[in-house]
């Protein structure tokens, strides 16, 4: 077994050299020795291709106006709800299918999830019109 599966193995790696050659750095005085050209402070290199991206000013954007679809959830309720039915609907004539294969929960998730969303939906009326009160609008 290899050392660095032991649990007192420290991981660490003999220390390796820098393996680079003479002149793949930049002095600080900003003289390249290839051709003796100069390049400003933080700039490239004359002569090798590159130039300075241009600065860019973000656009001022308007800030879109969003508007909430149903802030009560009453209709994502409904929806869902109409779901289940038509689900539960659909099902109804595959009952004997169903029933061979042992799927009849399907059918029974469906008119389950209807009546949970039956609840759901009276739910949401009612804290709507709660809110509606609060606000002294209803």
């Amino acid at each position: 077994m290899s050392d660095q599966y032991r649990d007192d193995y420290s991981g660490g790696y003999p220390e390796q050299q820098y393996d680079g050659y003479d002149g793949d750095y930049y002095p600080a005085d900003g003289a390249y020795p290839q051709d003796g050209a100069y390049a400003p402070e933080g700039g490239y290199a004359e002569g090798y291709g590159y130039e300075e991206p241009p600065i860019e000013e973000p656009e001022a954007r308007p800030e879109p106006k969003i508007e909430l679809v149903d802030e009560d959830g009453i209709r994502a309720f409904e929806l869902a709800t109409l779901g289940w039915l038509v689900g539960f609907v659909a099902l109804l004539p595959f009952w004997g299918l169903l029933n061979d294969r042992g799927w009849t929960w399907w059918i029974w998730t469906c008119l389950a999830a209807f009546g949970i969303g039956a609840i759901g939906i009276e739910l949401t009326r009612r804290r709507k019109a709660r809110r509606l009160r609060a606000e002294g609008l209803a």
